[in-house]
Parts: structure tokens; C-alpha cells; sequence
């Protein structure tokens, strides 16, 4: 029997999983408080918070209770396979590999190149081959990420700048030009600009375009769609994507560990060829 150990910037739709999943949870600072994402924290009271916050960040998962769970797991499972956000973005998988090390023989530590609910869709892929023999390595995850990608819209760039997810320069040019940027992550597992709407009203559509585009591109012929928002204010703007897709209750709240970067104001949309 096999496990998965994820941290908690892995969203997901309200799905029933087919192997067991466990989560090392991210820490979130709020005007100085520490909280355990996902546990001390929902998500709709974060998105609240963030309204009036003066000051957020996001660190590591704690690293001895994240050992603790390994060297638990470790014992109880055929192999684990621990699934980290992308370390571009965070130092998770350094951690995940550093403390796995000493059970690397049943463990494998695996960078997803991505975040949010693509981290979902990535383990979809993970799972497809798994239940074909074949053997999961990260170039195995890194070729199932070129068949998935994140199309995501931010209303302000102001949370991305201050995370250093954009640089200034970019953020400045975007703000004097009420720029909505649509974003996505790319294979390096990087967050990067592939196009941008001027309203609010149009950035739905250009992101069906991008997707649209992305199924031709990777000939996808049965594509897998999951559509994510941050803010539940902002659920109204992922009908258009869902309509035009006929997606059926495949619909994720993106993470407070992802959300102090993309800010409440986000949604999007994931295609996968899995």
C-alpha cells in the first residue's frame, strides 16, 4: 500500500481520494500571529483577514512534526510519495528532501513544479501511471507537468509583488496600465505572464482562449478542467469558464498558503491531460 504526504498548499475539489493523503501544513503570519494553514486557519476567515491585514507571509511546514509523520508513515506503508509545491516558489520540497533523506529507500520526494489546485491535477497524473507500473520519478512528474497548466487571473498585483512572485518593475507598468494579467506556472515551475485583459469582464474570456489554446497545442483530446477561486467573492467569476467548459463540481478554494501571494481577488482555471 502506498501513501501520500502533501503540504498545504495542495488544493483539491471535494473528491474521494484512492490512496490515503497526508497533509504537512504551511505556517501563516498575519500582523505578526503564526497560525497553522488549514488547521488554526479556514480558508474563508484567511480571505477575511487579508482584507484588513497590514502585514502576511508564509513559512516552511514544521519541520520535526513533518519527520514525525514520515518516520510514522514510513512504517505503515510499501512507499510514500511526498508531493512538494514547486521550489521556485518555496523551499518545501529542500525541506521535504532533506528530512526524507534518511528514508529514501521507501520514500520519494517529488517537486510538483506547481501550487494550488494544478498540484491536484499533477497528482492525477502521478496516479494514472502508478496504476500502470510505471515507476514514478520526478522526469516521469516533470513530463506529466508539460501536459498540465494553471491559467490564473489576478485583479491586483500587489500581493504578487510583495512576495516576489513578480518583479516591481512589471507590477508598476501593470498598476499605471490597469493590467489584469493571466498567469500561469510555467514547466520550470515558475510564475509567469502569458497574456493580460484590461476589464474585469474580458479576463474570463482571454483565459479560455489561452486554454483553448493550450488543448491544441498539447493535443489533449479529453481534457481534465478544474476550475479554482480565492475569495468566495469571486466564485460568480469562474461561471463563465465552467459554462463554457461544462465542468461539473470540479471546483477548488485556492489555499491561505497560496493566497497571501495571489491576494483574495484570483481565479482560474486547470487543464490536464489526465
Amino acid at each position: 500500500m502506498i501513501a501520500f504526504v502533501v503540504d498545504s498548499s495542495f488544493d483539491m475539489p471535494d473528491v474521494k481520494l484512492k490512496y490515503p493523503m497526508y497533509v504537512a501544513p504551511l505556517r501563516i503570519y498575519i500582523d505578526g500571529k503564526e497560525y497553522v494553514d488549514k488547521k488554526d486557519l479556514t480558508i474563508e476567515k484567511f480571505y477575511e483577514m487579508l482584507e484588513t491585514a497590514e502585514d502576511f507571509s508564509t513559512s516552511l511546514p514544521n519541520p520535526k512534526e513533518t519527520e514525525e509523520l514520515i518516520k510514522k508513515l514510513y512504517d505503515e506503508y510499501d512507499h510514500i510519495y511526498a508531493l512538494a509545491l514547486s521550489s521556485k516558489l518555496s523551499g518545501t520540497y529542500n525541506m521535504f528532501k532533506t528530512i526524507c533523506e534518511p528514508y529514501k529507500d521507501k520514500v520519494s520526494v517529488l517537486d510538483l513544479k506547481t501550487a494550488s489546485f494544478e498540484s491536484y491535477a499533477v497528482y492525477r497524473g502521478i496516479v494514472h501511471y502508478f496504476e500502470k507500473g510505471v515507476e514514478i520519478t520526478q522526469k516521469l512528474v516533470d513530463e506529466i507537468k508539460k501536459d498540465t497548466r494553471i491559467f490564473f487571473g489576478v485583479i491586483t498585483l500587489d500581493f504578487l509583488e510583495k512576495g516576489g512572485r513578480i518583479g516591481k518593475a512589471k507590477a508598476l507598468l501593470g498598476k499605471l496600465l490597469k493590467i489584469k494579467p493571466i498567469l500561469v506556472v510555467n514547466d520550470d515551475g515558475e510564475v509567469e505572464s502569458v497574456g493580460s485583459a484590461r476589464t474585469l469582464s474580458s479576463l474570463s474570456s482571454k483565459i479560455i482562449e489561452k486554454v483553448e489554446e493550450f488543448i491544441k497545442e498539447r493535443k489533449i483530446e479529453n481534457p481534465y478542467l478544474l476550475a479554482g477561486y480565492g475569495s468566495k467573492k469571486f466564485i460568480k467569476y469562474v461561471d463563465d469558464i465552467i459554462n463554457h467548459f461544462g465542468i461539473e463540481g470540479v471546483v477548488a478554494q485556492i489555499s491561505a498558503a497560496v493566497g497571501v501571494h495571489t491576494g483574495p481577488e484570483v481565479y482560474g482555471v486547470v487543464v490536464s491531460k489526465y
